[in-house]
């Protein structure tokens, strides 16, 4: 087994290990989307939002086009 594929596997496992408890505790602000949305400002304008939402755009297009060309972008 590859030493990229065996990370890769741990670190889905600890995304698990950390999302689960979190989705289950039904406490506010504590799943991988709740944080996400907070640090991102994409509820209310806290200072600097417009830059914060800016750099998450940035990264889903970039997200996107990496997975569509296959990885070249």
């Amino acid at each position: 087994m590859s030493p990229y594929l065996a990370a890769w596997i741990f670190w889905v496992m600890m995304f698990f290990a950390i999302e689960l408890p979190a989705l289950f505790n039904r406490r506010q602000g504590d799943t991988l989307s709740e944080v996400i949305w907070n640090v991102f400002a994409v509820r209310g304008k806290p200072a600097g939002w417009q830059l914060r939402r800016l750099g998450l755009l940035v990264g889903l297009v970039w997200l996107v086009a990496h997975l569509v060309t296959g990885g070249w972008v």
